[in-house]
């Protein structure tokens, strides 16, 4: 699922690799610095498209060993289902951290749902690292749009206007659109303007997804939870937010990511997870009601 698409970012799993050879000395070869030995061949190996494959096959595995292997529970269901089973199109909003839980809506609440009118997509940054993310989504059977919608007004930023046009037609066609709402740089647990600006364009609804799971948090900078499988896991849906055109992108930003919080903080409580252990879920676990 990023992300929907959704990274303060990393340069690649090889960048350590191939850095470790400025420093030591060779045990063969007289003594002779590494670099001589691997100048090029760890970079080469990180921009295969062989590397990404298997990675992201990998990731999808973890991710659906998951979702059918994790003791969930499910709040606020009801309203959510009505909006996805629509032709109306809408944003499914997540936190970075959460995005190996974020399958569960693919996986299993799709299968008794009603099959909407367009392929559910995922917003995934453009850089080589969203490789690995594109990959796990495209087994997932999601839509992939290659772009960030940190801010889609921005040439520069990762395909910002062709993905935003991308996305916009979708979710016209009446497609789900799933978004990191804190990525693809962060800071982690704050809602970015892109997304809210991308839902205002249709007047489309925005799901809030609080996901959570009894995990160990990883020192990613958006502290991200790698649950095992078995382990207890919740998902909270939150009274969805309509962003209308002539509404104030800033008050709707502030809003879904209240929201947002107070849906994670509430998975939190129901699955185990540390409260207060990462921004995204600094809230209190009663407070703006679910959805029934």
């Amino acid at each position: 699922m990023h992300d929907g698409e959704g990274i303060a970012r990393s340069d690649g799993p090889s960048e350590g690799l191939w850095r470790s050879g400025h420093t030591g000395r060779s045990a063969v070869s007289g003594g002779r610095s590494r670099e001589e030995y691997n100048p090029s061949m760890f970079k080469r190996l990180a921009r295969s498209p062989v590397i990404p494959y298997v990675l992201g096959t990998l990731i999808w595995a973890y991710q659906a060993i998951l979702t059918h292997t994790l003791r969930w529970r499910i709040e606020g269901e009801g309203p959510v289902r009505a909006l996805y089973e629509g032709n109306g199109g809408t944003i499914i909003a997540a936190w970075h951290s959460r995005i190996l839980l974020m399958p569960l809506i693919v996986i299993r609440l799709r299968r008794r749902w009603r099959k909407p009118s367009a392929r559910t997509a995922l917003m995934v940054s453009a850089s080589r690292d969203g490789e690995f993310t594109a990959r796990a989504g495209r087994l997932l059977g999601l839509h992939i749009i290659r772009g960030s919608a940190a801010n889609p007004s921005k040439t520069k930023d990762k395909r910002g206007v062709a993905a935003a046009r991308e996305a916009i037609a979708a979710m016209k066609r009446g497609a789900s659109l799933i978004v990191t709402v804190d990525g693809p740089k962060g800071p982690s647990g704050r809602v970015g303007i892109g997304a809210i600006k991308l839902a205002q364009q249709t007047q489309s609804a925005i799901i809030i997804y609080g996901l959570s799971a009894d995990a160990r948090r990883l020192d990613t900078w958006d502290r991200l939870l790698l649950p095992l499988p078995f382990s207890r896991a919740a998902a909270v849906f939150a009274e969805p937010v309509t962003a209308y055109r002539d509404s104030d992108p800033e008050e709707i930003r502030r809003e879904v990511e209240a929201r947002l919080r107070w849906a994670t903080a509430r998975a939190d409580a129901l699955a185990g997870q540390r409260r207060g252990a990462g921004p995204e879920s600094d809230a209190e676990p009663t407070g703006p009601g679910i959805g029934r």
